[in-house]
């Protein structure tokens, strides 16, 4: 009977032992399984961010594109509005036939240039004029050169009295030209 037990002891631990080491294998392969899965998410995730960053970056581009049609005619119009540097010789006669239009006596005299610093920024010439009329006349002498130089910076404008109806403003900016 000894036998038969020890046979049977051997026989039981050899079974224990087989379906503990299946169930290790089980256990090990579900981990590696799970960690594959996991990592098998984890580059589902990162390719669905890049897809939705590609299709976001797309959307953009078609907005630009589409935006790019409207401004480049505005673009087109806005260099039109700032004159070239050659433009800047007929200025000064510009001015004094709006003066002459407005019935207003005016002295009109360029100053010192700036340099252009680089390709795309603006150049500029300051100016001072001084114009005499009265009140309406000024304002519509302003007007006009406000309408017509669009690329014209006023840094100073001085409105003096010189009698009852008679003004005098004293201007001095900036043109900037291209």
């Amino acid at each position: 009977m000894s036998d038969k037990t020890s046979d049977y002891k051997k026989s039981l631990y050899i079974n224990i032992g087989i379906t503990l080491a299946a169930v290790a294998v089980f256990v090990l392969f579900f981990i590696l399984l799970r960690l594959n899965i996991l990592h098998q998410v984890e580059i589902i995730n990162d390719i669905k961010s890049k897809r939705s960053f590609v299709s976001e970056s797309a959307e953009n581009l078609s907005s630009l594109v589409k935006d790019w049609a409207i401004v480049k005619n505005y673009s087109q119009r806005v260099s039109l509005l700032v004159p070239s540097k050659d433009d800047l010789v007929t200025l000064s006669k510009d001015i004094n036939a709006i003066a002459r239009q407005d019935n207003v006596s005016l002295s009109f005299s360029f100053g010192a240039e700036s340099n252009l610093t680089s390709a795309g920024t603006l150049g500029s010439i300051a100016f001072t004029a001084t114009a005499d009329g009265s009140m309406d006349q000024i304002l519509s002498f302003l007007k006009d050169v406000e309408n017509k130089y669009y690329a014209l910076k006023v840094n100073v404008l001085e409105l003096n009295r010189l009698s009852e109806g008679l003004v005098r403003v004293m201007l001095s900016g900036q043109i900037f030209y291209e």
